[in-house]
């Protein structure tokens, strides 16, 4: 025990773990905060440190906002209604709990109606945020004393130093299986218009169970170095007098892409190596004063390719 007291507390004085916004109601609480991981010897200006931050905030805002979109009313009120219907029966308040599951009968029956070939449909979509501020000095440490814990079979202590080493938006889509819970909203009516309240309830009980989760993860990391390296060729196309901010800029995007290749996203020396490479050629060109706007759309291109090939968005199809 007191290994394991050690270990945890070397987590602890480490790194600062900005601890996550949950609530799909209250968006603010998954914004960036204004300390990033960034090198001390790079110096990014306050003002474009949080314009950085805001497009990320506005990247992850677009993504939930498509899912959102896709959100259909009938099914995004479905599972709240099935409950109301559940508690109406607890309450012995059977015709009541019938009327609103007939009600709510006829809104599946829309959604079935919508798309006759829909196995899933997407009733609710949630984000939350785990920000891990910390050096890759600090990262390899851990996982340096991770890898020696499982070497001397202290799993769970490697377990407990390596659970936090996440810096990501966790993106959760929630969809009803249309296959199943119209039918078993019809049956559990059937069976309180029939008295048979206790087996109503107990199918009623059990839907929830049915709806089907998927969680798309995107690390912060590689997002702060896309909007870096953005940021940077628009500061390149308005002068090359700009070229240090610019350098700066680079410098800090590929400390972003080392530090998630040393934090475990993506395989180590072989995903992240195709753009440190790209980014060094970028560095070169700036520093020579050449057109490098070609090679900033190439890099940009490529940073989209990789997240979308590492990290790919998940949607119903993805569900097994």
């Amino acid at each position: 025990m007191k290994r394991l007291g050690f270990l945890l507390l070397f987590l602890s004085a480490s790194v600062l773990i900005s601890s996550c916004g949950q609530d799909k109601n209250n968006s603010n609480n998954a914004g960036i905060g204004n300390e990033a991981s960034i090198p001390d010897n790079v110096k990014i200006e306050q003002a474009v440190t949080d314009s950085l931050y805001a497009a990320v905030n506005r990247e992850i805002e677009n993504e939930v906002s498509a899912d959102k979109d896709s959100i259909i009313a009938e099914a995004f009120t479905a599972v709240a209604e099935t409950q109301g219907i559940l508690n109406l029966l607890e309450e012995n308040k059977t015709e009541e709990a019938v009327s609103a599951a007939h009600k709510l009968i006829g809104k599946l029956e829309v959604l079935l109606t919508k798309d006759p070939s829909a196995e899933f449909i997407l009733a609710d979509v949630s984000f939350r945020k785990n920000e891990l501020i910390t050096d890759i000095e600090t990262v390899r440490e851990i996982v340096k004393s991770a890898k020696k814990s499982m070497s001397q079979g202290y799993y769970q202590e490697a377990a407990e130093l390596l659970k936090g080493l996440k810096s990501e938006i966790i993106i959760t889509d929630y969809y009803i299986p249309l296959a199943t819970y119209p039918d078993a909203v019809k049956l559990a009516t059937a069976l309180a218009e029939e008295n048979k309240t206790e087996e109503a309830k107990v199918i009623l009980r059990q839907l929830p169970s049915t709806i089907v989760v998927t969680e798309t993860v995107l690390p912060l990391p590689v997002l702060k170095a896309e909007q870096m390296i953005i940021e940077a060729g628009k500061t390149d196309a308005e002068s090359h007098e700009n070229s240090d901010k610019v350098l700066n800029l680079l410098d800090a995007a590929d400390y972003q892409l080392q530090l998630a290749e040393e934090m475990g996203y993506g395989n180590k020396d072989k995903d992240f190596k195709a753009l440190t490479k790209s980014i060094e050629v970028i560095k070169k060109s700036v520093k020579d004063k050449s057109d490098s706007q070609p090679k900033f759309d190439s890099l940009k291109k490529d940073i989209l390719k990789f997240k979308e090939r590492l990290f790919p968005r998940k949607d119903k199809n993805d569900i097994k």
